[in-house]
This record gives structure tokens, sequence and C-alpha cells, in this order.
């Protein structure tokens, strides 16, 4: 399950690091210090899946270059102690799909380090079971007029700065989960301001984890595993006693209560059995429709959780009367209009989908593809079941000439055609990359 891990360190001259030198490891590059004249080559490590760098936009373009960005923080330096860059490394949740992580770490370095005038150097670590990401940040304000760093800010050294992160990325990464329909979720606080009675166990590190490859026993992952049995026994315990409890114990009053709030699915009981998946859709719910609405909020009135012939769904009601279904791993549309295609299309990219396979009849699958293609959200291999006729592909040609379709027979070969229906109106499933049948 998703775990909640986020630590802030610094980079400092005092313990003899370097930001060359740790941008180079993250990243899995070669960098070449120019004030201590060492070159710092890790081209070998292999788990790096993901480097960006995000720049205000008031930075200059040379800051997107590595090597240039931390050899320019490294220049602004003139202390012996001097504090040279800041790294915020979180734990990815692995309900997650790798897009989706992307999505999700994307939208954190925007939204909480960019806007605020930080430089971000982002390497994501694809280790098995332990996806996490390193985020390398500057510490100086960006001084247009040097074309360069200024003075440092140390607003962004604040205990509520830290706090902030650390809450805020609980509610990304509880956002992310919630529209890739995972029931998981993080939360930043403590156990202790939680209220849950269990002992916390103890960060394992990468010393830990070579160690325990090697065959060698760490002590860190013994008490890990002492304490994990013993929260294990806890909860067995409050099980046990909430199996004992007899319900002719309370009065009829209070049955009738609990009854009551058990059927209108309000504060429905996690440990009862016979309730435990209603509360998981209960609770869904909840977390989902706001996220939902503010997504979309300049294209729709309201979200609602209805009863289907296929199941539930939430359905966005679209300004203009337009309808978007919402089945998690399907997508449906009333009427086939140019907003519900376009807000389907936004929720499929929202979800960190992959791939799109259509159906319908032909007029509304050549309507979805050429949105999904123009808009840039998809790439002509990732969707499936509709052929793209001559026509179509001449327009995608006009607009989009950097796609480069030379011919249209291998573009064609690359597609599962299936029997249309008569309607106008079809669905957009979750897809997967098709492969070519030549």
């Amino acid at each position: 399950m998703a775990i909640y891990h986020l630590s802030v360190k610094l980079i400092t001259r005092t313990t003899g690091r370097s930001a060359t030198a740790a941008a180079a490891y993250r990243a899995g590059e070669q960098i070449h210090d120019n004030r201590t004249a060492q070159t710092f080559d890790y081209t070998r490590k292999k788990e790096v899946s993901y480097r960006r760098i995000f720049a205000p936009p008031n930075a200059p373009q040379w800051m997107k270059d590595r090597e240039q960005l931390w050899n320019a923080a490294e220049q602004a330096e003139s202390r012996k102690d001097a504090q040279i860059a800041r790294e915020i490394e979180v734990a990815l949740p692995i309900e997650l799909s790798p897009s989706q992580q992307i999505i999700l770490l994307e939208r954190f370095v925007h939204t909480q380090l960019t806007s605020k005038g930080m430089v971000a150097d982002v390497v994501i670590h694809n280790k098995k079971n332990n996806p996490h990401a390193h985020i390398l940040l500057t510490t100086r304000d960006i001084n247009i007029t040097h074309d360069g760093f200024g003075q440092k800010n140390r607003a962004w050294n604040s205990k509520e700065q830290l706090e902030e992160w650390r809450e805020q990325w609980a509610k990304h990464c509880n956002r992310r989960l919630s529209i890739a329909s995972s029931k998981s979720r993080i939360d930043h606080r403590s156990l202790q301001d939680q209220g849950l009675d269990q002992i916390p166990t103890v960060h394992v590190g990468a010393n830990c984890n070579a160690m325990n490859k090697r065959g060698i026993s760490s002590k860190r992952k013994e008490f890990n595993t002492l304490i994990k049995e013993k929260n294990m026994i806890n909860e067995k315990s409050k099980q046990l006693i909430a199996s004992l409890k007899l319900d002719d114990e309370m009065n009829p009053i209070q049955q009738e209560i609990v009854q009551a709030k058990k059927s209108k699915h309000l504060f429905l009981n996690p440990t009862d059995f016979n309730n435990s998946k209603k509360y998981r859709e209960a609770i869904f719910a909840r977390t989902y429709i706001p996220i939902l609405l503010e997504i979309f909020a300049d294209y729709c009135t309201g979200v609602d959780e209805i009863e289907t012939e296929i199941g539930t769904c939430f359905q966005i009601n679209l300004n203009g009367g337009g309808k978007v279904y919402d089945y998690g791993s399907q997508i449906k549309i009333a009427n086939g209009t140019d907003a519900e295609i376009k807000v389907a299309i936004k929720l499929a990219v929202e979800k960190g989908w992959q791939g799109l396979h259509l159906t319908g009849s032909d007029e509304f699958k050549s309507q979805v593809f050429l949105e999904a293609i123009l808009s840039g959200a998809f790439r002509l291999e990732q969707i499936t079941g509709y052929k793209p006729s001559k026509a179509v592909l001449e327009v995608i040609r006009d607009c989009k000439p950097a796609l480069k379709i030379a011919n249209e027979s291998n573009v064609i070969k690359s597609y599962v055609v299936e029997k249309s229906d008569d309607s106008g109106t079809g669905s957009v499933e979750q897809g997967h990359l098709p492969r070519l049948k030549i």
C-alpha cells in the first residue's frame, strides 16, 4: 500500500558535499565542477527513469542545463559553510502507474516550488517496490538583471514552509490516488496526531537495504519486524474485542440509530465485514467528486454519483447540458458533442491513461481520434478500435506536420477495426499500446 515519506535536507559545504556531485549522482549523468575542477560521472546508474529541470517563467534558458545550473549555484556561494542546494525526497505511491507518478510529481513541483521562484531538478529512481523522487532545489532568488542568482531566500528555510510541503504532498498524492480509482490514502500527520494506537516504524535506509541484499541482518530491519508484529497483535486484539460485543446489549433506540446510519452510508464502521464495501465506496465518493469539480470547474455545473444499467459511475454535468460518465476504467459520453469529447479526453489524461480504445459509430470515433491527436494528449499508436481514413490523416498532416505521416497504409495497419453501431455516441476505454500487425 501507499506509504508517506517526505524528507528535506540541505547540501552544504561543511559536510564536504557539492551541488554538482549531488545532481550528477541523482540524474545518473556526468557533470564537471568548474570550482574544484572535479568531474563526477554516474552514467552507469541504471535506476533513473525520469529527469527534468523545472524553472520559473523569469528564469534564463541556460538554467535548464543541469551542468550550467549547478555550477552557477556553486559559484554564487563564497562561504566555507555555504548552503548550496536543498533536496526534497518523496516516496511515490506504488498504486500509480509511472505516467501517473510523473503527473503527480510535476503538479507538486509547479504549485509548490517553481511558483515560489525555485529552480527544481527532478529525478525519479524506479527501484523495485520503492519508486521515489529526488527534487534538488536552488536556494537563491533569480536575478533577471544579472542573468543569474540573487539573494538567499530565507523564507524557504522556515518550519512553516516545511509543514506546508508535507501537507501538500499528502494532498497531491491522495488526489492522484482518487483519480486513479485507488482506495489507498496517505497522511502526513504522525500516528499520534491521527489518533492511531500504533508504534511507528523506523527508516531503514539504503545502507541497511544493501546489507540485507548481501545476507547481513541489520538492527533497524529487525527492530521494524518486531514493531510490525506488535502492531499486528494489537489490531487482532481490537478485532476480537469488537466481535465479542453483542447487538442485544444495546437498547432498541441505539440499534435503530446504528442501522439508520448504515443504510444511509453516512457513518459506517470500516471493521464491519458486511458493510466494508459500502464504507469504501462512500469514502471514495466523498473525496472523488470534489476533485472532479475542481478539475472541470470551467466546464461543468456539478458532479453526481448515479447508478446505471452497467454499474455506479460519476456523471459530470457540463455547461450547455452535455454529460460525461466516469466508470473508472471506462468513460462514456451522452451526445457526442465537441464539449463532451474534450472533457472526456482531459479526464483520460488526468487519470494517467497510456492509451484509448474507441467504440461507437465511425463518426464519433473519428471525432475522438482527431481531438486526442490534435490536442497532443495521445499519439497515433496509442489509440485502438478505429481505422483512420485518408481524409482524417490529411487533417492531421495539415494541423500537425511535425508528426510526419509518410505512408497512410503503414499507419492504418496499426489499428484494430471494430464493427460500429448506428448511434452517434460511444465510449472511450483505458487502452493498451497495440501490437503492430503488418
